[in-house]
Protein backbone atom coordinates (compact mmCIF):
# COMPACT_ATOMS: atom_id res chain seq x y z
CA UNK A 1 0.00 0.00 0.00
CA UNK A 2 2.81 2.59 1.19
CA UNK A 3 4.42 1.74 -2.52
CA UNK A 4 0.88 2.36 -4.22
CA UNK A 5 0.83 5.65 -2.35
CA UNK A 6 4.10 7.07 -2.85
CA UNK A 7 3.83 6.27 -6.69
CA UNK A 8 0.86 8.67 -7.17
CA UNK A 9 2.34 11.52 -4.99
CA UNK A 10 4.06 13.93 -7.35
CA UNK A 11 7.99 14.99 -7.43
CA UNK A 12 8.79 17.13 -4.04
CA UNK A 13 11.84 19.31 -3.78
CA UNK A 14 13.30 16.83 -1.69
CA UNK A 15 12.91 14.44 -4.42
CA UNK A 16 15.22 16.64 -6.91
CA UNK A 17 18.03 17.29 -4.20
CA UNK A 18 18.27 14.00 -3.29
CA UNK A 19 18.98 12.48 -7.11
CA UNK A 20 21.36 15.55 -7.45
CA UNK A 21 23.27 14.46 -4.37
CA UNK A 22 23.70 11.30 -6.42
CA UNK A 23 24.50 12.76 -9.64
CA UNK A 24 27.32 14.67 -7.78
CA UNK A 25 28.60 11.58 -5.79
CA UNK A 26 28.24 9.20 -8.68
CA UNK A 27 29.90 11.06 -11.35
CA UNK A 28 32.92 11.44 -9.16
CA UNK A 29 32.89 7.47 -8.33
CA UNK A 30 32.61 6.92 -12.61
CA UNK A 31 35.19 9.03 -13.14
CA UNK A 32 37.48 6.97 -10.45
CA UNK A 33 35.98 3.80 -11.84
CA UNK A 34 37.28 4.59 -15.61
CA UNK A 35 40.85 4.60 -14.27
CA UNK A 36 40.32 1.26 -12.14
CA UNK A 37 39.18 0.22 -15.01
CA UNK A 38 42.34 1.15 -17.23
CA UNK A 39 44.54 -0.25 -14.63
CA UNK A 40 42.88 -3.91 -14.67
CA UNK A 41 42.51 -4.06 -18.14
CA UNK A 42 46.33 -3.83 -18.72
CA UNK A 43 46.99 -6.08 -15.50
CA UNK A 44 44.23 -8.40 -17.24
CA UNK A 45 46.37 -8.12 -20.68
CA UNK A 46 49.06 -10.64 -20.35
CA UNK A 47 46.08 -13.57 -19.07
CA UNK A 48 44.31 -12.54 -22.46
CA UNK A 49 40.99 -11.28 -20.62
CA UNK A 50 41.46 -7.90 -20.71
CA UNK A 51 38.72 -7.10 -23.05
CA UNK A 52 36.73 -8.34 -19.98
CA UNK A 53 38.53 -5.71 -17.40
CA UNK A 54 35.46 -3.11 -17.71
CA UNK A 55 32.62 -5.49 -17.75
CA UNK A 56 33.62 -6.78 -14.35
CA UNK A 57 33.03 -3.47 -12.86
CA UNK A 58 30.47 -2.22 -15.53
CA UNK A 59 27.66 -2.66 -13.32
CA UNK A 60 29.17 0.33 -10.61
CA UNK A 61 27.66 2.70 -13.75
CA UNK A 62 23.73 1.74 -12.92
CA UNK A 63 24.40 2.54 -9.23
CA UNK A 64 23.23 6.01 -9.45
CA UNK A 65 20.16 4.68 -11.49
CA UNK A 66 18.95 1.98 -9.02
CA UNK A 67 19.96 3.81 -5.68
CA UNK A 68 18.27 6.80 -6.56
CA UNK A 69 15.04 4.62 -7.80
CA UNK A 70 15.17 2.39 -4.46
CA UNK A 71 15.53 5.46 -2.38
CA UNK A 72 12.57 7.72 -4.06
CA UNK A 73 10.99 4.76 -5.33
CA UNK A 74 8.69 6.89 -7.90
CA UNK A 75 8.35 6.82 -11.65
CA UNK A 76 11.47 8.05 -13.32
CA UNK A 77 13.69 8.31 -10.79
CA UNK A 78 16.08 5.74 -11.87
CA UNK A 79 16.39 7.38 -15.57
CA UNK A 80 16.45 10.94 -14.00
CA UNK A 81 19.23 9.87 -11.44
CA UNK A 82 21.04 7.98 -14.05
CA UNK A 83 20.72 10.91 -16.37
CA UNK A 84 22.14 13.41 -13.73
CA UNK A 85 24.98 11.83 -12.89
CA UNK A 86 26.35 11.39 -16.61
CA UNK A 87 25.58 15.39 -17.09
CA UNK A 88 27.91 15.71 -13.71
CA UNK A 89 30.63 13.26 -14.70
CA UNK A 90 30.70 15.22 -17.81
CA UNK A 91 31.31 18.76 -16.14
CA UNK A 92 33.63 17.16 -14.09
CA UNK A 93 35.66 16.54 -17.29
CA UNK A 94 35.37 13.53 -18.78
CA UNK A 95 36.73 13.60 -22.11
CA UNK A 96 33.96 11.36 -23.70
CA UNK A 97 31.86 14.60 -24.09
CA UNK A 98 28.10 14.61 -25.17
CA UNK A 99 28.72 10.69 -25.08
CA UNK A 100 29.11 10.46 -21.59
CA UNK A 101 25.21 12.07 -21.46
CA UNK A 102 23.81 9.48 -23.90
CA UNK A 103 25.27 6.40 -22.55
CA UNK A 104 23.52 7.49 -19.02
CA UNK A 105 20.62 8.18 -20.69
CA UNK A 106 20.55 4.42 -22.28
CA UNK A 107 21.57 3.38 -18.85
CA UNK A 108 18.93 4.96 -16.90
CA UNK A 109 16.60 3.56 -19.39
CA UNK A 110 17.16 -0.07 -18.91
CA UNK A 111 17.27 0.84 -15.15
CA UNK A 112 14.31 2.31 -15.56
CA UNK A 113 12.71 -0.62 -17.36
CA UNK A 114 13.59 -2.94 -14.65
CA UNK A 115 11.30 -1.16 -11.94
CA UNK A 116 8.49 -1.10 -14.60
CA UNK A 117 8.73 -5.22 -14.73
CA UNK A 118 7.49 -4.88 -11.30
CA UNK A 119 5.07 -1.94 -11.46
CA UNK A 120 7.38 0.00 -9.36
CA UNK A 121 5.70 -1.99 -6.65
CA UNK A 122 8.48 -4.07 -5.28
CA UNK A 123 11.89 -2.60 -3.98
CA UNK A 124 13.85 -5.35 -3.52
CA UNK A 125 16.97 -6.97 -4.10
CA UNK A 126 15.76 -9.03 -7.14
CA UNK A 127 14.17 -5.40 -8.78
CA UNK A 128 17.44 -3.76 -8.01
CA UNK A 129 19.50 -6.75 -9.68
CA UNK A 130 16.98 -6.51 -13.23
CA UNK A 131 17.29 -3.20 -12.90
CA UNK A 132 21.08 -3.48 -13.47
CA UNK A 133 21.05 -6.20 -15.86
CA UNK A 134 18.30 -4.62 -18.12
CA UNK A 135 20.91 -1.28 -18.02
CA UNK A 136 23.61 -3.46 -19.26
CA UNK A 137 21.93 -5.16 -21.85
CA UNK A 138 20.93 -1.60 -23.46
CA UNK A 139 24.14 -0.26 -23.04
CA UNK A 140 25.53 -3.39 -24.60
CA UNK A 141 23.01 -3.17 -27.68
CA UNK A 142 24.65 0.17 -27.97
CA UNK A 143 28.16 -0.35 -27.74
CA UNK A 144 27.78 -3.38 -31.00
CA UNK A 145 27.09 -0.16 -33.32
CA UNK A 146 29.04 2.56 -31.21
CA UNK A 147 32.05 0.22 -29.80
CA UNK A 148 31.39 -2.40 -33.40
CA UNK A 149 31.19 -5.17 -30.83
CA UNK A 150 28.94 -6.24 -33.83
CA UNK A 151 31.97 -7.22 -35.62
CA UNK A 152 33.29 -9.91 -32.39
CA UNK A 153 32.89 -13.89 -32.25
CA UNK A 154 29.55 -14.55 -30.65
CA UNK A 155 31.13 -16.18 -27.66
CA UNK A 156 32.80 -13.15 -27.02
CA UNK A 157 28.93 -11.49 -27.01
CA UNK A 158 27.86 -14.77 -24.02
CA UNK A 159 31.61 -13.41 -22.28
CA UNK A 160 30.93 -10.06 -22.18
CA UNK A 161 27.11 -9.86 -20.94
CA UNK A 162 26.99 -12.63 -18.43
CA UNK A 163 30.11 -10.91 -16.67
CA UNK A 164 28.59 -7.74 -17.24
CA UNK A 165 25.40 -9.26 -15.69
CA UNK A 166 27.20 -10.66 -12.62
CA UNK A 167 28.41 -7.01 -12.16
CA UNK A 168 25.10 -5.67 -12.28
CA UNK A 169 23.76 -8.18 -9.66
CA UNK A 170 26.61 -7.43 -7.41
CA UNK A 171 26.84 -3.61 -7.64
CA UNK A 172 23.08 -2.73 -8.34
CA UNK A 173 21.70 -5.29 -6.90
CA UNK A 174 23.70 -6.15 -3.22
CA UNK A 175 25.58 -3.18 -3.00
CA UNK A 176 23.01 -0.76 -3.38
CA UNK A 177 20.69 -2.61 -1.32
CA UNK A 178 23.03 -2.47 1.72
CA UNK A 179 23.68 1.14 0.81
CA UNK A 180 19.91 2.26 0.42
CA UNK A 181 18.81 0.26 3.47
CA UNK A 182 21.92 1.25 5.78
CA UNK A 183 21.30 4.65 5.03
CA UNK A 184 17.82 4.27 5.88
CA UNK A 185 18.41 2.90 9.70
CA UNK A 186 20.62 5.77 10.22
CA UNK A 187 17.46 7.86 10.15
CA UNK A 188 18.59 10.18 7.12
CA UNK A 189 15.79 8.82 5.13
CA UNK A 190 12.79 9.16 7.39
CA UNK A 191 11.28 11.48 4.53
CA UNK A 192 11.68 9.00 1.74
CA UNK A 193 9.68 6.31 0.46
CA UNK A 194 13.00 3.92 1.76
CA UNK A 195 12.64 5.52 4.91
CA UNK A 196 9.01 5.37 5.40
CA UNK A 197 8.95 1.46 4.68
CA UNK A 198 11.61 0.89 7.70
CA UNK A 199 9.22 3.03 9.60
CA UNK A 200 6.23 1.31 9.27
CA UNK A 201 7.96 -2.04 10.29
CA UNK A 202 8.68 -0.25 13.29
CA UNK A 203 12.59 0.38 12.89
CA UNK A 204 11.96 3.90 13.94
CA UNK A 205 9.44 3.02 16.97
CA UNK A 206 11.96 3.83 19.79
CA UNK A 207 12.53 7.56 18.51
CA UNK A 208 9.03 8.52 18.43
Amino acid sequence: MENNLNNKQGWALRDVIMMALLGLVFAAVYLAVFNIGMALAAALTTTGLGDFAFDIIYGVWFMAGTLGAYIIRKKGAGLISELLASVMELLYGNAGGITVVITGFIQGLGTELGFACFKWKKWGFLSLSVAGVLSGIFIYIYELFYLQYYMLDPMMHVGHLVIRSISAIIFSGILCKLIGDGLAKTGVMKNYAIGRTLKSSGVYEDEE
